[in-house]
C-alpha cells in the first residue's frame, strides 16, 4: 500500500501534466443515430429498423421484426462534427429491432444493440489467500437502445440509453480487483469505473414535409478507482479521480425542412450542444494508518463546452426506369470545443493546499466537411446491390493559453504562454450491400464497410427483417 506522501506526490504530478483535448469519433455502432453517410450510402441494413434507430417512424405502418449480426473487428467512419475523423474498436455484436402499429395512427417501434465482452479470473490458495491482485470480474460489454413512441401524425417521442467505455481512459467499464491474504490480515479491493452512460429524452413534430426532433441528453462519464479494504492495521476508504470523470448535459435540436427543388429533397439543419456541468478530481477519502484517520479531498475548477452546428443537403436521382437510383448529402459543420482548467485544491485532514498546476484553456474551432454519394442498384425485383463512398476533410484551429501558479496558488501572468496550432486531416470509406427481397414481406441484408479502403479494416453484418399484416 502507497505512503500517504508519495500519493500526493503522485496526484500533484499526475494533474500537473497538460492533457491534450481528445476528439473520438464515435461511429453509427452503438449511437443508433443515422448520419449523412448512412443515408446517402444506404448503408443501412433494413429500412424499417433504420427509422426506429434514427428517430423517423412517422411513416411506419407495419408490424416487423429484425434480427442481425454485426461482426468484424477493425473500426469505421461514418461522419462527424467537432469529431476527429480516427474512430473507435468493434468486435462483435447483435442488433434487432420491432415495431407494433396501434389504433388512432400510434406505433411503438424499439431497437438495441448489444456486444458481449467480459472476463474473470481469479486463483486462490487451499486457505482461500489470492497473494496478488485478481480480476474477479471484468464488465466490457456494449449496449445501446431506443424506443421510440408515435402518438399522432404529428408527435412522436423517443428514448435512448446507451452504456460504453470511456475512450478518454482507454479502461474497461468496470472491473473488481481483490487481494487476500488471511496471514497478514490482507482483505483489499480496487474498483474502477471507466463507462459511459447516455439517458436521452427526444421529442419530434411534423408538420407537412417538415420534422423538428429535440433531443436532451445527460451523459455520466466515470473515470475513477476506489480502493477499500485493509493491511493489518491499515486501512483505506478513498476514491481516486482522473480527467475525464464528470457529468455533462446537451441538446441537440435537428429541423428537417422538405424542400423539393430538382433533385434536391430538402435541407436539415442542427447542432449539437454539450456542457460538462460538475468535474471530480484528485482523491476523496480517507486512510487510517495504525489506527489514526486522515482524511482527503480534492478538487478542481474545469469548464467543458463541445458543440457544432451543421447543415446537409439531400439530393437524389432515379435513372434506367428506376433501376439504379443515386444519392448523394453533402454536409458542412463547424464545431467549437472549449476546455477551462484551474488550479486543484486538497485538503488534508482540517489543512488545505493548493496545488501548482495554474490554469489552462484550450479554445479549438472544428470546421467539417463530407461528401457521401451512394447508388443502389435493382435489376430484378428480388434482388438490389447497394454500394457507396464518403470523402471526408477536416481542420482544427487551436488556441492553448498556460497560466502558471505561483508557489502561493496564484496565477503568475509573467509567465503567461500562447500556443496556437492548426492541423488538417482527411479521409475516404467505402460502404457495400446486398438485399434479397422477397415480396412485400420478407427481406435478406447483407453488409460491409471500411475505413481509407482497407480490407484489414473491415466491419460485416447480416440481418433480416419480416413484416407482419
Amino acid at each position: 500500500m502507497l505512503k500517504v506522501f508519495n500519493k500526493i506526490k503522485f496526484v500533484l504530478l499526475g494533474y500537473a501534466l497538460i492533457s491534450a483535448c481528445v476528439f473520438a469519433q464515435g461511429t453509427d455502432t452503438w449511437t443508433l443515430d443515422n448520419s449523412a453517410v448512412k443515408r446517402a450510402t444506404a448503408g443501412q441494413f433494413s429500412t424499417d429498423s433504420d427509422k426506429v434507430k434514427s428517430k423517423d417512424i412517422f411513416d411506419l405502418q407495419r408490424a416487423f421484426f429484425s434480427a442481425g449480426y454485426l461482426g468484424g473487428g477493425s473500426f469505421s467512419q461514418n461522419g462527424g462534427g467537432t469529431a476527429d475523423i480516427t474512430s473507435t474498436t468493434f468486435n462483435s455484436g447483435v442488433q434487432g429491432a420491432f415495431g407494433i402499429p396501434f389504433a388512432n395512427g400510434m406505433y411503438l417501434g424499439f431497437a438495441a444493440r448489444y456486444k458481449f465482452n467480459d472476463s474473470a479470473d481469479i486463483t486462490k490458495d487451499k486457505n482461500g489467500n489470492t497473494t496478488t491482485t485478481q480480476n474477479l470480474w471484468t464488465i466490457n460489454s456494449q449496449v445501446a437502445l431506443r424506443a421510440a413512441l408515435r402518438i399522432s401524425e404529428t408527435i412522436a417521442v423517443h428514448y435512448y440509453f446507451g452504456l460504453q467505455p470511456n475512450t478518454g481512459t482507454g479502461a474497461s467499464i468496470y472491473s473488481l480487483n481483490k487481494v487476500i491474504n488471511k496471514n497478514t490480515k490482507q482483505d483489499y479491493s480496487m474498483i474502477a469505473n471507466n463507462g459511459v452512460w447516455t439517458h436521452e429524452i427526444a421529442a419530434s413534430i411534423k408538420f407537412g414535409e417538415h420534422k423538428l426532433t429535440i433531443p436532451v441528453g445527460i451523459v455520466f462519464h466515470a473515470d475513477n478507482q476506489k480502493q477499500k479494504g485493509a493491511t493489518g492495521n491499515d486501512k483505506d476508504n478513498i476514491v481516486y479521480y482522473g480527467n475525464n470523470d464528470y457529468i455533462s448535459l446537451y441538446l441537440n435540436p435537428e429541423f428537417n425542412l422538405g424542400i423539393t427543388a430538382g433533385p434536391m429533397t430538402g435541407i436539415t439543419v442542427g447542432a449539437n450542444l454539450e456542457f460538462g456541468v460538475n468535474n471530480n478530481f484528485g482523491q476523496n477519502g480517507s486512510y487510517t494508518e495504525n489506527g489514526t484517520e486522515t482524511k482527503y479531498e480534492s478538487k478542481q475548477g474545469k469548464d467543458r463546452f463541445d458543440g457544432d452546428i451543421y447543415a446537409s443537403f439531400p439530393l437524389s436521382w432515379s435513372l434506367a426506369n428506376d433501376q439504379v437510383k443515386l444519392a448523394m448529402e453533402p454536409k458542412l459543420s463547424l464545431g467549437l470545443v472549449v476546455t477551462n482548467t484551474g488550479n486543484i485544491n486538497i485538503k488534508e485532514g482540517n489543512t488545505p493546499s493548493t496545488g501548482a498546476v495554474g490554469y489552462t484553456s484550450d479554445v479549438r474551432f472544428v470546421p467539417y466537411a463530407e461528401l457521401p454519394i451512394g447508388t443502389t442498384w435493382q435489376p430484378v425485383e428480388w434482388w438490389q446491390l447497394r454500394a457507396g463512398t464518403a470523402l471526408m476533410i477536416q481542420a482544427e484551429a487551436a488556441w492553448i493559453t498556460q497560466v502558471p501558479a505561483k508557489a502561493d496558488g496564484s496565477l503568475d501572468e509573467s509567465l503567461k504562454t500562447v500556443n496556437t496550432s492548426l492541423t488538417t486531416k482527411a479521409g475516404i470509406a467505402g460502404f457495400f450491400g446486398m438485399g434479397f427481397i422477397v415480396g412485400e414481406d420478407f427481406n435478406i441484408d447483407l453488409f460491409a464497410e471500411v475505413n481509407t479502403l482497407s480490407v484489414n479494416n473491415l466491419n460485416f453484418g447480416g440481418q433480416l427483417t419480416y413484416r407482419f399484416n
